[in-house]
């Protein structure tokens, strides 16, 4: 798909200052402000593996997949034998046998799993494993576009910060100006007064737009799993419109978008469970070797009769084995088997689910971003270079004379509200393009938002 956003993404520019933008702006993305000489300061790309290897809730995620992993050998166990010993023979009554031996025995048991119940059991924790990890890339997945997203916050509120800067030395400017003309007595005290609200009242601004700014910086610190030292993002949100094809990302999206992969290997793990509770459904069968030992008899003495007392008696050893079966009344039930289908019945509908959801979030996604570059144009159309052509021009008339405060102080205002509505613009453009990436399974732009 040639022509896609996934190839279109690679045609970013390389540094915001080629952007409009830039023109009117102080430096963008470029270096680090000198008072905070402990951020960070990395790119998308950069950032976006440092999560996925570093955030606190990722390394909590991965012990899913160990332990499903270790279930797979305990599933590989066979039963464990049995060992047991006693007495099988004891005289309590010494009249009625005088002298009688005791008899003692030694066996092992086992079960013997019928039905493929071990095979079954490896099959469920394999799958499960499949599972673990599917569900551990989809978390990575959102991981990744919340991480994408919060990047492009940051980059916004340095954007925004930057124009409120701009904007408050254009304020600064004008009373500087009216202090001027109001010592040689052109303007009276009311516009120089009124000036230096409008200075003031930006100056709350930037402060606000600074507080934002290490906010987000903050979140991407969080997102670190380090939320001690601030991140500070470098890159560009002026990316370059990319042609997109529904059908084409539809097709992406259902083969590789790792929610509906998750959801297809929990359909598996509900089959297999179903076999599970099908080979439970045998009867196990119980083995028992044993061997019973009797000890010698030897005569003490003579009975009355002369005979030897006790009756003597060779020592006796003697091996047992049995086999047991047990009597399947509880397999007239089908609980197991019922839960069992239910589960599979279920997912299969979770998936069908999955599908219908991602088909319609490819749907918007497209329509999202395909709004978010029709407005980018309009902007790069010239919007930007009327209004600081008006913005210019009122200036210039002011300091002629032929124009009044009030008209600065708009043209100035409207102009401001301009810049900030691209940068708003501009940060929704890249987020419609992390989402096109989010739905599809695809993350082309990771690599675009950076020189």
């Amino acid at each position: 798909m040639k022509n896609s956003v996934f190839h279109c993404l690679c045609l970013a520019a390389s540094a915001l200052a080629t952007s409009p933008l830039a023109a009117s702006s102080l430096a963008v993305f470029s270096i680090l402000t000198q008072d905070a000489p402990a951020k960070r300061n990395l790119k998308l790309h950069a950032f976006v593996e440092e999560v996925l290897r570093s955030n606190l809730d990722a390394a909590a995620q991965r012990f899913n997949v160990n332990t499903a992993e270790a279930q797979v050998s305990l599933s590989r166990l066979f039963p464990d034998p049995e060992f047991n010993t006693g007495v099988s023979s004891k005289e309590l009554y010494g009249p009625s046998k005088l002298e009688s031996p005791t008899q003692f025995n030694v066996g092992l048991s086992w079960t013997l799993e019928l039905g493929g119940k071990r095979s079954a059991r490896i099959a469920v924790a394999q799958n499960e494993v499949k599972k673990a990890q599917a569900e551990f890339e989809a978390f990575l997945g959102e991981l990744r576009a919340t991480a994408a997203g919060a990047f492009a916050d940051a980059l916004k509120a340095r954007l925004v910060m930057e124009r409120k800067q701009k904007t408050l030395v254009g304020f600064r400017e004008l009373v500087r100006l009216n202090e001027i003309r109001h010592a040689a007595g052109d303007i009276g005290g009311i516009e120089l007064t009124q000036s230096r609200v409008e200075a003031r009242r930006f100056e709350g601004e930037v402060y606000a737009a600074e507080a934002d700014l290490q906010a987000t910086e903050a979140t991407l610190a969080q997102l670190l799993g380090d939320a001690q030292i601030p991140v500070a993002a470098s890159g560009s949100l002026d990316l370059p419109p990319c042609s997109v094809s529904t059908d084409a990302l539809l097709v992406q999206a259902l083969k590789r978008r790792p929610a509906l992969a998750a959801a297809r290997r929990n359909l598996e793990v509900t089959e297999s469970q179903k076999r599970l509770a099908k080979a439970n459904r045998w009867v196990d069968l119980g083995i028992n070797v044993g061997m019973n030992h009797t000890p010698a008899v030897i005569p003490t003495g003579l009975d009355p009769s002369g005979s030897p007392f006790p009756a003597p008696a060779n020592k006796s050893n003697s091996l047992s084995f049995g086999v047991s079966v047990p009597i399947p009344i509880s397999r007239h039930q089908k609980g197991e088997l019922i839960q069992a289908e239910s589960a599979r019945s279920q997912a299969k509908l979770q998936l069908q689910a999955a599908e219908q959801q991602t088909r319609a979030e490819v749907i918007s996604a497209v329509a999202q971003y395909e709004a978010a570059s029709r407005q980018l144009a309009a902007y790069r159309s010239g919007i930007l270079q009327d209004s600081d052509k008006v913005l210019e021009g009122i200036q210039f008339s002011y300091k002629r004379g032929n124009a009044s405060l009030l008209e600065w102080i708009n043209a100035q205002r409207t102009n401001h509200e301009v810049y900030l509505a691209y940068i708003e613009t501009l940060a929704n453009h890249v987020k419609a393009l992390v989402a096109l990436d989010r739905v599809s399974g695809q993350h082309s732009s990771l690599e675009t938002m950076a020189p």
